[in-house]
């Protein structure tokens, strides 16, 4: 007598909704319980996540020549490699809709690791650790500059990031310069209110852009209209000041006549 064996159940190591970024099951979420080891995904999926033992390529959507390794994989736009900073408080402000500045580099703020295994990248401590350096440590008012003040002190940043509040303080970025106000402190998630004119340098209750004067302990001269010596840089348009060239701006230099100069 003839018995029929059904087929063998297909084998499987993952539940349903593994490739479903809406459910709880989806493998972003698998990968990130286990704190982002690919090691993981390795061992079934090949050392160069081209499918392995299990045939399924993981390439076929982390199309990027990192794959799944990609910094965009875990932040920043999955379809967009040159958004790769995460769409939380001022990260977009500072890199890619920055209309106040100079553009802000990662490495301002953070260790960026040369690859994704780079020691200290993927380690125990939860989130980005803040680590200051380029443009957030620059020095004013040095002895060797066209516009050192000998009545002034050296400039010295030194940043400080308040995770429970998440607030930065004495940064050249926001105010630790000469005539700038070096008590400024700017809230991650302060959006537009962070980047006013007179929080970094001027009033920070009114706005008023005039840095400090030797009324106020500062050597800016008493002038109200900015682009008399800024000019290229700052304009008034409908009765406030905007700034006309970004790259001009919060750079680490002195713009003055045109001149791009250190101070």
């Amino acid at each position: 007598m003839r018995v029929d064996v059904p087929p063998a159940p297909e084998v499987g190591v993952h539940k349903d909704g593994i490739i479903n970024p809406n459910s709880p099951n989806f493998h972003g979420v698998l990968i990130q319980n286990l704190n982002w080891n690919l090691k993981e995904c390795q061992n079934c999926h090949a050392a160069d996540y081209s499918g392995g033992i299990t045939g399924s390529n993981c390439l076929t959507c982390h199309t990027q020549p990192s794959g799944p390794e990609a910094c965009n994989t875990c932040h920043g736009q999955f379809n967009n490699p040159n958004i790769i900073a995460p769409n939380k408080g001022a990260h977009y402000n500072h890199l890619y809709t920055n209309s106040v500045g100079k553009q802000v580099v990662c490495l301002a703020c953070h260790q960026v690791p040369f690859n994704f295994n780079t020691p200290g990248h993927i380690d125990d401590t939860k989130g980005a650790e803040i680590i200051f350096s380029e443009l957030a440590l620059t020095v004013t008012n040095e002895p060797t500059t066209q516009d050192y003040d000998s009545g002034l002190s050296l400039f010295t940043p030194n940043p400080g990031y308040n995770k429970t509040n998440q607030s930065c303080s004495n940064t050249y970025c926001h105010g630790y310069f000469k005539n700038g106000n070096v008590d400024n402190i700017v809230s991650f998630t302060a959006g537009s209110n962070g980047a006013k004119c007179g929080s970094c340098h001027g009033n920070s209750t009114t706005g008023d852009p005039l840095p400090k004067t030797s009324a106020e302990g500062g050597t800016h001269p008493n002038v109200t209209s900015c682009n008399t010596c800024h000019s290229g840089v700052v304009n008034l348009v409908n009765g406030n000041w905007v700034i006309s060239d970004p790259t001009k701006h919060i750079n680490g230099l002195l713009n003055i006549f045109g001149q791009e100069r250190d101070y």
